[in-house]
């Protein structure tokens, strides 16, 4: 497992980069076990709020499917090459936002609409599943959230939307399109929780590959970068208001 930490340059993708993913996973070079991108958004958030982050080629594997047969068939390498790319700018996108805007995280969600119902529901219901795969992927790191006093409920919301295995009981609370929506209002807020929860885990995981953090080293943090306590706010508005830094 590594810690996580975004590659420096490429920038997230532009909509019509996320339209060209979409349009690849939904076609017939990939399996029918292939994630969606609703889904894959949710996997790959809980790999990033998560305790730690598998190597690149572990989790892009599990996008595909579950079995290696699973993997997608590419037209050329320059193929393989750009949809790995945009994969990976993604990841990254996410991990930045986690990052610099916690508080304004917004998941990729469907919405549906209903005969004889003029409302658009937002339906978490496949993200949810995304990010309850990504927990599954690496459970045993994940038994410190599930052992926490106030960790079920704040699993509860990808729980009940994502987990295949709730009772009959559970079930009654997510069978309306009403039901899902205001579960899935929650969320970015449970998100925001599991995040916060493991960042002294993530930091300790960067400062045994990196070295010590640069506030204990020493070295100048800047101002606008992220805040080395793992709040997801700026040095500037987080730790470092303390200090009386220009």
């Amino acid at each position: 497992m590594s810690a996580q930490e975004p590659s420096p340059a490429r920038p997230a993708l532009t909509e019509q980069e996320m339209e060209a993913l979409d349009a690849f996973l939904m076609s017939d070079a990939t399996s029918s076990e292939v994630m969606m991108l609703d889904q894959l958004d949710g996997f790959l958030t809980a790999l990033a709020s998560g305790p730690a982050t598998p190597a690149p080629k572990v989790w892009m594997a599990r996008v595909w499917g579950p079995k290696a047969e699973d993997a997608p068939t590419f037209d050329s390498k320059a193929e393989e090459e750009h949809i790995t790319d945009l994969l990976t700018r993604h990841m990254n996108a996410i991990v930045e936002n986690l990052n610099q805007e916690l508080e304004s995280f917004e998941p990729i969600f469907d919405m549906n609409v209903y005969e004889g119902d003029e409302h658009e529901y937002m339906d978490g219901e496949m993200w949810a599943h995304g990010y309850m795969s990504g927990i599954a992927m690496q459970r045993k790191y994940w038994q410190k959230l599930f052992d926490a006093r106030h960790g079920a409920e704040v699993l509860r919301p990808l729980y009940l939307l994502g987990s295949p295995d709730i009772t009959q009981e559970e079930e009654a609370l997510i069978e309306t399109p009403a039901q899902r929506e205001a579960l899935s209002q929650t969320i970015p807020a449970s998100v925001n929780a599991i995040y916060k929860f493991w960042a002294p885990q993530r930091r300790a995981a960067e400062e045994r590959i990196h070295g010590k953090a640069p506030e204990k080293s020493g070295q100048k943090i800047s101002r606008n970068a992220p805040c080395p306590c793992g709040s997801g706010r700026k040095y500037k508005k987080c730790c470092g208001a303390d200090k009386g830094e220009d």
